[in-house]
């Protein structure tokens, strides 16, 4: 890796010309803090270590530092020349030039030469001043009758493409060919092209409190109205503006993702003709967790390197997500706004506007209300965004969409349902077909599967029953239309092939726990689908079942130590005894612990740094608890086995030493890991049920492997002190199945799987049922509200949860 050296000297190179062009010590390096802008909100400001800038400085063997030591040592150096009154060149002394470098250096490319450091003798001549940016008029207020919008240009000031070095542009290319290919499947899958998009018309929103300053927004020119099925007008649209940036809000239903996702198609398609513009990527934002990632460019990082690991292979491997997201050449689509918890989207929105710089494209879809409430929780909006909204679908326009989407000979009855819709006074029809989803059911029920029509002329008396009729058949419909995916990264297509009355019966059971009982005035008891909430709500863990949880532990323990004495040292009854005695107490303290499990939030193992201070790494009172009992196993064993004598309770203090330190580190570490998973924390619900999971194996692990070694050490011992390796084999395996399975059950303040997975096996909660919904929010059918499922719309819930 000769050239990545070389780029690291000359890095190294640079910084060391900023340092000797300011003057500034080593020392002085040392005192600074900086808050760079990585720092999260509560963290302490950035300091450089000594060896940090000798690592940078190197003149041998430069390390290629983290991009919040350079900013600190720039910040650092640039503050000292603006004190001590030193003109900087320009390649060190703006910011912008050290992110275009160090940009150049993460991607394997060096940048510009240096320029040599002014002496202190003869000071660098001062940069030339800048020419004064052209003033724009000032926008003239939007009269109350006229709509505001923006106007057609496409080459205005900003939205240049950003240069791309001939290193990434490879990876680059590669993204969009993959990105192209997923979302022309998925076009097809959703039919979008056939015979073409909803005629939905979109505005610019009239509610000013979801709509930056004026001066912010790209000057008016004419009114903002771009209909679904003219994408390219929309598309001309958005590079007209100043900043590119598109908010698209609209009601349950309103055709919001369809819309960016033709909007991102259009944008790849044109993108060579408008200098080779980032490459537009739809995310889930409801996977954006701004405490694990609080600037967009390191989630944009991560998702890309998941969600497409064929970048790997250019020749920029695993830096090419990293070059492409800190480049500004992605176009980041954030689809599903408000299928964040509340709190949570207000800090994506303070985010977004700490990581966009000015040159930075962004496209959010979101419910016209949650964004409204994430707003207003900000106080603020995405800065310079446009806001558009839908307008309701015409009758005569949602005839004629019908028209094309059947075939050119459609018979009599679809004659007469389309000119009746068309022309005819308002009825049931007319109201379901005025959103995009109630065209979209109709569609997906009657003409996809040439369904006879004649039900839609007269049998329905209102919108409610003829909606009700479409959703009793849309779950067969979106089966057959949407089959089992290759992969996990295609989105809108289940894991596995579902049956239909399969399907029906476990969304009906769902939504009937959501439902029922039903509120004093109707309402349904909650629209959460809580995944750690179903042991409870099911009474999953009954007092029968933790008995018989607990009676299976006794039994595993005396089972365990009778063969173990029997076998390796023919002493049976003390076997008996000690199964008896503490096979009991263990069953009757994990049968007890068992009772608080289904009431309990889920955790997840968190070993970040932060917090850290807050959280206890040794628990002395649990140790000497478990220490003592420990103790007077080891004595009691011994003494039904060989007699009670010095031996013995000599093996007893020891054994309480060794079980009591051991199990008081080991559940101090358990507790400094574990951390509540929070409905207002990030993530997917099938992320939530894993990360626990992963909690409880890695916990119960811990604390066996420290039961484990207790017990070999208690082993040794007793081994050392009867002459007899068989009883101290058989008391090794005795304890560490006593403790190691008593310890590792009650241990902890998290056990929702645990509980999960009991009402599982005794069919309070049917099986399988995490990768269902799963399956169930791919084909649309639920939605996801950080680690919350929710059925896609509340009318499907209602209409399921309907005992008729």
């Amino acid at each position: 890796m000769r050239e990545d050296g070389d780029l690291r000297l000359r890095f190294a190179e640079r910084l060391r010309a900023l340092k000797d062009a300011t003057g500034i010590s080593v020392r002085d390096l040392e005192a600074a803090s900086v808050r760079t802008p990585r720092r999260r909100a509560g963290q302490p400001p950035l300091r450089l270590k000594r060896g940090t800038i000798a690592g940078m400085l190197s003149t041998t063997r430069p390390v290629c530092p983290e991009r919040e030591h350079v900013e600190v040592f720039v910040d650092t150096c640039l503050r000292k020349a603006a004190e001590s009154r030193r003109s900087l060149p320009a390649e060190l002394g703006e910011p912008a030039a050290w992110d275009r470098a160090y940009d150049d250096l993460l991607i394997g490319r060096s940048s510009s030469p240096v320029a040599p450091p002014a002496s202190p003798e003869t000071p660098a001549p001062p940069t030339a001043p800048a020419p004064p940016a052209t003033q724009a008029p000032p926008a003239t207020p939007a009269s109350p009758e006229k709509t505001p919008a923006l106007p057609e240009t496409s080459a205005l000031p900003g939205t240049r493409a950003r240069r791309v070095p001939e290193a990434l542009a490879g990876a680059k290319e590669v993204l969009a060919d993959l990105v192209e290919q997923q979302w022309r499947i998925e076009a097809r899958l959703r039919s979008l092209d056939d015979p073409g998009p909803m005629p939905v018309r979109w505005r610019l929103t009239g509610d000013g409190r979801l709509l930056d300053h004026p001066d912010n927004l790209t000057p008016l020119a004419a009114p903002l109205t771009v209909s679904s099925d003219d994408v390219p007008a929309l598309a001309r649209r958005l590079r007209g503006m100043r900043r590119r940036r598109l908010v698209i809000l609209g009601g349950p239903g309103s055709g919001k993702t369809t819309l960016a996702v033709q909007l991102l198609r259009e944008l790849l398609a044109t993108r060579h003709e408008h200098g080779d513009e980032p490459v537009p990527v739809l995310l889930p934002a409801a996977d954006w967790d701004t405490g694990t990632f609080p600037l967009l460019q390191d989630w944009l990082t991560a998702r890309l390197a998941r969600d497409y690991p064929a970048l790997r292979a250019t020749e920029q491997g695993a830096r090419a997500a990293a070059a492409l997201a800190a480049r500004g050449h992605i176009l980041p689509i954030l689809d599903g706004l408000d299928e964040l918890p509340e709190a949570a989207r207000t800090a994506v929105i303070a985010a977004l506007n700490r990581s966009l710089g000015d040159g930075d494209q962004l496209v959010v879809t979101a419910r016209t209300a949650a964004y409204r409430e994430a707003v207003d929780g900000a106080a603020d909006v995405i800065t310079s965004a446009t806001v558009i909204e839908p307008d309701p679908l015409e009758p005569s326009v949602a005839a004629g969409y019908l028209r094309r989407c059947l075939p050119a000979q459609a018979g009599p009855l679809w004659e007469r349902v389309l000119a009746g819709l068309a022309a005819g006074p308002p009825g049931p029809l007319a109201e379901v077909t005025a959103t995009p989803l109630g065209l979209w059911l109709l569609r997906a029920v009657f003409i996809a599967p040439n369904a006879e029509p004649a039900v839609l002329l007269d049998r329905f008396p209102d919108a409610g029953a003829l909606r009700a009729h479409l959703f009793d058949r849309l779950v067969p419909a979106l089966i057959d239309a949407r089959p089992p995916g290759a992969h996990s990264g295609e989105l809108f297509r289940p894991r596995r092939r579902r049956d239909p009355q399969e399907v029906r019966r476990t969304l009906t059971l769902l939504a009937r726990h959501l439902t029922h009982p039903r509120g004093p005035d109707g309402s349904p008891r909650t629209r959460d689908l809580a995944w750690w909430r179903l042991a409870h709500d099911t009474r999953g863990v009954t007092p029968a079942i933790r008995l018989a949880l607990g009676f299976a532990v006794a039994l595993a323990i005396t089972a365990c130590s009778t063969i173990s004495l029997w076998i390796l040292n023919d002493a049976v009854g003390g076997g008996v005894t000690y199964g008896l005695l503490f096979g009991v107490a263990a069953g009757g303290a994990v049968a007890l612990a068992a009772r608080s499990w289904p009431a309990q939030q889920p955790g997840y193992a968190d070993l970040r740094g932060r917090g850290r201070r807050s959280r206890p790494a040794f628990l002395p009172v649990r140790g000497l608890a478990l220490g003592l009992v420990a103790g007077v196993a080891m004595v009691l064993m011994m003494g039904f086995t060989v007699g009670f004598g010095a031996a013995a309770y000599l093996a007893g203090g020891v054994s309480a030493l060794t079980v009591g330190l051991a199990y008081g580190f080991a559940s101090g570490l358990a507790a400094w890991a574990e951390a509540p998973t929070r409905d207002g924390r990030a993530g997917s619900p099938l992320s939530s049920w894993r990360a626990d999971r992963t909690l409880n194996l890695v916990r119960a692990a811990t604390i066996g492997g420290t039961a484990a070694l207790t017990g070999g050490l208690t082993a040794g011992l007793a081994a050392a002190y009867t002459d007899t390796p068989g009883f101290g084999l058989a008391v090794g395996l005795s304890y560490a199945l006593t403790f190691g399975l008593t310890a590792g059950l009650v241990a902890g303040r998290h056990h929702a799987w645990m509980a999960f997975v009991i009402a599982t096996g005794t069919g309070r909660i049917p099986r399988g049922l995490m990768s269902f919904l799963d399956d169930a929010h791919r084909l649309g059918l639920l939605r996801a509200v950080g680690p919350i499922y929710q059925f896609r719309h509340a009318e499907l819930q209602d209409h399921l949860a309907d005992p008729r």
